[in-house]
């Protein structure tokens, strides 16, 4: 009878305890950026940060431009020049997510030219708070109550815009009833020592899966990244984006493109 009451005593001392520890529901960092981690592409490929270098809140921040060229190296472990194999190029003006800090460098989370999400690490020295390059507005904006749409995987068409030998833009999914977005655009290869003859003017163009529709232009007369706001007068149903470039070698270049943050009119 004895043990049976202190059984019962000590199961009412731990209830009374039980608020005051740490829920195990809860996922930890660590729990919350391994599982994030794992949506890259080559997560597997790299060192994982440290159990304590994990951050509670996650940074978006920007990639800064390189000294002499267009991209940044991203370490495959929180040490530089270790002599591992580094991870695909970071590219002026990405969008990054930092998932932990760890020796001055960070683990990040990234989009490649390819679209694929990749993961690696960075010095921390080489992200910034604020967009590095340009922003320009093309259109102007439609009046009316609009929702945004953040997110639609971007994919490389398979063939060549039509006059063109330019590869564009295709949307996994048509977004409907669109009025504007956010379109960030980078040359990243000149392929040609002649560069005057890949700058000029680039006309914005959308396809609603059938016709094709120009926007307007947006200058690009120097390297680096840019972020054009685009805006469309009526609402339009986009399946694919275009840039044509107008200059002496449109179809020598390479680059990188990608739209978010889609408009939709209410």
């Amino acid at each position: 009878m004895k043990t049976a009451k202190k059984m019962i005593l000590c199961l009412a001392f731990l209830c009374l305890l039980r608020p005051a520890l740490p829920a195990c529901a809860e996922e930890s960092a660590a729990q919350r950026g391994l599982e994030k981690i794992k949506t890259a592409y080559n997560w597997d490929c790299i060192v994982l940060p440290q159990e304590d270098s994990w951050l509670d809140e996650w940074k978006t921040l920007y990639a800064r431009k390189a000294w002499y060229a267009p991209n940044l190296f991203v370490e495959s472990m929180p040490m530089l020049k270790s002599g591992i194999p580094p991870q695909p190029f970071l590219f002026e003006g990405t969008e990054v997510t930092v998932l932990a800090e760890e020796n001055e460098l960070s683990c990040i989370l990234y989009r490649h030219p390819d679209n694929r999400v990749y993961t690696g690490w960075i010095q921390s020295i080489r992200l910034l708070e604020d967009f590095p390059g340009p922003l320009y507005n093309l259109g102007t904006p439609r009046e009316g109550e609009t929702e945004t749409l953040a997110f639609v995987q971007n994919e490389w068409s398979p063939g060549y815009l039509p006059g063109t030998e330019q590869h564009y833009t295709v949307l996994r999914e048509t977004v409907k009833d669109c009025v504007g977005f956010e379109l960030e655009y980078q040359l990243i290869a000149e392929n040609t020592p002649n560069k005057w003859m890949v700058f000029g003017p680039r006309t914005v163009w959308v396809s609603d899966g059938e016709n094709w529709t120009a926007l307007g232009c947006f200058d690009y007369f120097e390297n680096g990244t840019v972020r054009v706001s685009v805006r469309i007068p009526e609402p339009t149903d986009i399946a694919a984006i275009a840039t044509v470039a107008h200059c002496h070698a449109p179809n020598m270049f390479d680059f990188r493109q990608w739209a978010e943050d889609f408009l939709i009119a209410k």
